[in-house]
């Protein structure tokens, strides 16, 4: 009876020399694998930093791949601005009484011209329903013509902003169709542009300046904020003025008030010095901005 807990003893104390010895080739198996992977890694490591080291010597070597770098950020740093007006509508509450009043703002337009796939993009500091695209679109058809430049292998970026950049969400895009046309004219010509001529106007695909809504609160941001010219479509010169005259029967007083039409460069100019002129094509507007 006492043999057999022996052999029991001796078989389990046999298993586990055996098992510890297998767990001991493995793990020596496993350390020189370890070793090789680790040699590997260095290998390669010292690989990379040769390559690098190169790669650093070359581009001392050739300090032009710098300048063209360099030269290709001022290009787009230079680019250039115009400033352009639009209307934005205002709610006005009165009690339960609603009215909608118009008030003239002014934008700034920045283009850049890249290398690309041709693509017409604009760019706003908050997203608004304002068609920009479909001018910008038309902007860049008129300037490929009038400067016989294909612009197909470029990307022509429009950036839009202005003092208060909300105020672009319900502004009317399509009248800077005008200005973004003369800024990338100019861009593409590289000449300055005069920022004291300001103007308004869809553009049309014939290069036609469309007509526009608010152009007295237009004309008013833009004497108010120091143009010296402005520019309307055809036949837009004009503002409503209100004339009223009363009348006293008895006791009893009667008004009555008709709106008339009054040519707006006498106003302008009285009020803030500044020239209101039609233009009815892209060239004429060219023509004020030199």
């Amino acid at each position: 009876m006492t043999r057999k807990p022996v052999i029991i003893l001796s078989v389990v104390i046999s298993v586990l020399l055996f098992t510890n010895y297998i767990l001991y080739q493995q793990n020596q198996e496993l350390s020189q694998v370890v070793k090789e992977y680790k040699k590997q890694n260095s290998d390669i490591l010292e690989k990379l930093t040769g390559t690098v080291k190169e790669t650093e010597n070359k581009n001392e070597m050739q300090p032009s791949a710098v300048i063209n770098k360099k030269q290709t950020l001022n290009m787009s740093e230079s680019s250039q601005t115009i400033t352009a007006v639009a209307v934005r509508p205002i709610l006005l509450r009165d009690g339960f009484f609603e009215n909608v009043q118009y008030e003239g703002i002014i934008m700034k337009i920045n283009v850049d011209i890249r290398n690309g796939k041709g693509l017409v993009l604009v760019n706003t500091k908050v997203p608004t329903g304002v068609d920009f695209q479909t001018s910008a679109k038309t902007a860049v058809k008129i300037a490929q013509g009038h400067t016989g430049v294909d612009l197909s292998d470029k990307d022509i970026v429009f950036s839009i902003t202005s003092n208060n950049n909300e105020e672009l969400q319900t502004v009317d895009g399509t009248s800077a169709g005008g200005a973004m046309t003369v800024l990338l004219i100019y861009e593409i010509q590289e000449k300055s542009i005069n920022d004291k001529v300001l103007m308004t106007g869809t553009i049309e695909p014939n290069g036609k300046i469309g007509r526009v809504g608010g152009i007295i609160e237009k004309a008013d941001a833009a004497g108010k904020y120091g143009a010296q010219t402005f520019l309307v479509p055809k036949g837009q010169a004009i503002t409503q003025v209100q004339s009223c005259q009363e009348t006293k029967n008895g006791v009893f007083i009667y008004r009555s008030c008709t709106l008339e039409e009054k040519p707006l460069f006498p106003i302008m100019k009285e009020k803030y010095g500044m020239e209101v002129i039609e233009i009815n094509d892209i060239n004429a507007a060219l023509d004020y901005f030199i």
